[in-house]
């Protein structure tokens, strides 16, 4: 019986530590949604996953304890939907708050656009660029990965848009962990099979 209540009360603890993890990730995101976190919180968040499945692997004799444990499992699936849905729409540029900062200087850039100077021109030319290397840098990256599954005799039925939304999730739980601005790709084969490797720069 002490064993027991031993257990229930470290349960206990670990669902309020739990809870208290995701309402601290849910004011980070938000920030991070607002632009005012320049980092997406990937590590907490892949710490409150690992806390759910060290839970969910515990023996929850208390039915109180187990409606708990659902409903705060819930809550948690619930906001990772969220999120995953507002990180596509940025990706895409569809977020709305994205898109109000956009279209509130929509207008004065238009009107600025005849008086930009060379220095502000050269600006966005490079950024331009950037963003053009990086999508030939994902475009590579898959190349070399389908023709790694050929010869390992795994299926080529990929899709680019697929993979780079899957490197990129990669990307940005790397620099968040490692706080590093540059991520480089390896084509593995392990076991026979293909597989890409993200590694910190």
């Amino acid at each position: 019986m002490a064993r027991k209540e031993k257990l229930d009360r470290t349960l206990g603890n670990l669902m309020e530590e739990v809870e208290q993890k995701i309402f601290l990730l849910k004011i980070d995101y938000e920030k991070y949604f607002s632009g005012i976190e320049r980092i997406e919180p990937l590590r907490e968040r892949e710490e409150v996953r690992r806390m759910v499945r060290e839970m969910e692997r515990e023996p929850m004799t208390s039915a109180t304890q187990r409606f708990k444990f659902q409903t705060l499992k819930a809550r948690f699936q619930s906001m990772e939907l969220y999120w995953t849905r507002n990180l596509v729409q940025i990706e895409r540029g569809t977020h709305p708050k994205m898109k109000f900062r956009a279209d509130l200087h929509a207008k004065p850039a238009a009107a600025a656009a005849e008086t930009l100077s060379a220095e502000q021109v050269e600006v966005l030319r490079q950024r331009q660029e950037k963003q053009d290397r990086e999508e030939r840098a994902y475009k590579l990256v898959f190349d070399k990965y389908i023709e790694a599954r050929q010869k390992c005799g795994q299926s080529t039925d990929l899709s680019f848009d697929a993979v780079r939304e899957a490197l990129h999730k990669q990307v940005r739980l790397i620099k968040s962990t490692y706080q590093t601005e540059s991520v480089k790709f390896r084509i593995l084969i392990e076991d026979g099979r293909a597989k890409v490797k993200a590694v910190p720069q």
